[in-house]
């Protein structure tokens, strides 16, 4: 080797060893100093995820939300109506501050108190029967990615075991980590975007039908007291379970005569695989992998939904599914298929009226449940090489939040807490949300179901009640031009000094709600 060939050598271990040496030291600070926000040297990020902040891999192409299009059609119908008729309606291309800018970030009780009492009395009756728990909503829970942390913070305190419902097939089992789900074989899914007006969705929002032979198996983390299956059958169907590598055992599920029913398919299960024979005249609702009491709580995602298709699920299968398991608290997380980078009028009236449809029927079906609406989050784009959180994440936060005034629910501001926090852009450098500037890591999401949770079991319910913002949010809005950008301020600078003054949240918001 010659001494040219010495020094490319020795200069590319002197490369190796600084980037090294800056990949530790950054790494070390991040952990021992959080606050800091120092983000980790990592010029391999695109092959090695920096530790910390592993984020889901999204490799599918988000479906159309079927619904939200039809609503939003008709909506934008309705206003070219009113300009050829009036003449007059303008449409303002600014987005001004609103009123989401005053709520405080972190849990704010609609009840006046009387949901998260009830929540809490409901907790501490677990450890003698189950307490039930639905997660609803989009790609931000997919995977457990928030939910699992909620999971699990609950379960150590009031006990409970396993992850509770896993449909038979998924596009997240690739990167779930609460349980190994694998699945082969002649399946076919069905959900609510494909078949927005079906008649038998449950709020699962999915369901899977074995049209040859088909296979699934599941893998806990830890042996769960049992595992249920949910189901509808035109005909008696024979399949087989295998249950922690034991011999199979055949099991029978009787016809269902268009009613949900269940069926044991295993006790005390680490690992579970499931045969099934042919059978399109059944349709396969999920497993619930759950302790004989405790909370059990329900990651029922749909990629691309809006939350729309929750106004048309079955009402007949949906009161078997509250016989079978009755949920004491549902959680709404949407609104991130709503918002868009396209959107020039940011006026969701027409979704404040589909989720107040959707939410009358939940009503209905569930009339016991305590309802918990999760905002929002902040959701970036870069623009010039800065990141903003698109204009219309405000809007929506008040959209939700009236909701839950509506119907006196309890409300956890996503958008509000994450801005408390740095917002979205330090979320990436932390390695907290992946570099879409809208979906959070496994370490994000901790961080905020550390919040969520302490809000709903430990803060004192008079200060959740009257909860007010101290300072307006700290917005990062695309900057605008010209009168918008004076409007802008002037809105600022009014919501800075409604700040000081002694103004409740409910006079502040009423006045603005009306317009929607």
């Amino acid at each position: 080797m010659s001494r040219g060939d010495h020094q490319i050598l020795k200069s590319i271990l002197l490369l190796l060893a600084a980037s090294g040496l800056a990949f530790g030291v950054t790494l070390t600070l991040r952990e021992l100093f959080p606050s800091l926000g120092v983000k980790v040297f990592n010029p391999l990020s695109d092959l090695f995820p920096t530790p910390g902040g592993e984020v889901a891999q999204r490799v599918d192409t988000t479906p159309e939300d079927p619904l939200l299009a039809e609503a939003m059609r008709r909506d934008s119908l309705e206003r070219e109506e009113a300009e050829l008729v009036t003449d007059t309606l303008q449409v303002d291309s600014v987005m001004e501050p609103t009123s989401a800018g005053l709520l405080p970030a972190g849990l704010i009780d609609y009840s006046g108190g009387s949901a998260l009492t009830r929540l809490r009395e409901i907790l501490t009756e677990a450890g003698d029967q189950p307490v039930n728990v639905a997660f609803l909503g989009d790609s931000f829970i997919e995977g457990d990615i928030l939910v699992e942390h909620f999971r699990e913070a609950l379960q150590a305190r009031y006990g409970g075991g396993g992850v509770g419902y896993v449909p038979l097939t998924s596009v997240t089992a690739r990167f779930r980590q609460t349980i190994k789900h694998s699945f082969s074989g002649a399946w076919e899914d069905d959900n609510a975007l494909k078949h927005p007006h079906g008649s038998h969705f449950l709020i699962t929002g999915s369901y899977q039908q074995a049209v040859g032979e088909a296979v699934v198996s599941y893998e806990n983390r830890q042996p769960v007291d049992q595992a249920t299956l949910l189901y509808t059958s035109e005909d008696s169907l024979r399949i087989s379970s295998t249950v922690n590598g034991d011999a199979p055992t055949e099991i029978l599920l009787p016809s269902t005569g268009g009613s949900l029913h269940r069926v044991k398919v295993g006790r005390q299960v680490a690992t579970l695989r499931l045969d099934f024979p042919k059978a399109e005249g059944s349709r396969l609702y999920g497993i619930c992998m759950d302790g004989d009491k405790g909370v059990r709580v329900d990651n029922m995602s749909l990629r691309g939904s809006s939350g729309l298709q929750l106004g048309a699920v079955s009402p007949s299968l949906s009161e078997d599914l509250h016989r079978i398991r009755p949920y004491h608290l549902i959680v709404l997380s949407y609104g991130l298929n709503v918002v868009s980078p396209k959107d020039t009028r940011y006026d969701y009236g027409y979704y404040f009226r589909g989720m107040d449809r959707a939410l009358t029927g939940l009503h209905e079906i569930y009339p016991e449940a305590i309802f918990l609406i999760i905002s929002i989050s902040d959701r970036g784009q870069r623009i010039d090489g800065e990141v903003y959180t698109l204009p219309g994440v405000p809007r929506m936060v008040e959209i939700q939040e009236r909701l839950a005034k509506k119907y006196h629910a309890l409300f956890f501001n996503t958008y509000g807490t994450i801005r408390s926090m740095g917002g979205i852009r330090s979320f990436v450098s932390k390695g907290w949300a992946a570099k879409d500037y809208t979906h959070l890591s496994s370490a994000g999401g901790r961080e905020i179901s550390k919040r969520l949770v302490q809000d709903l079991i430990e803060s004192p319910i008079d200060q959740v009640i009257r909860q007010v913002a101290e300072s307006p949010i700290e917005e990062s809005l695309p900057p605008t031009k010209g009168k918008g950008a004076e409007r802008v301020k002037a809105k600022s600078d009014t919501l800075k000094q409604q700040s000081s003054s002694p103004t409740t949240l409910s006079q502040e918001s009423t006045a603005q709600k009306d317009s929607i």
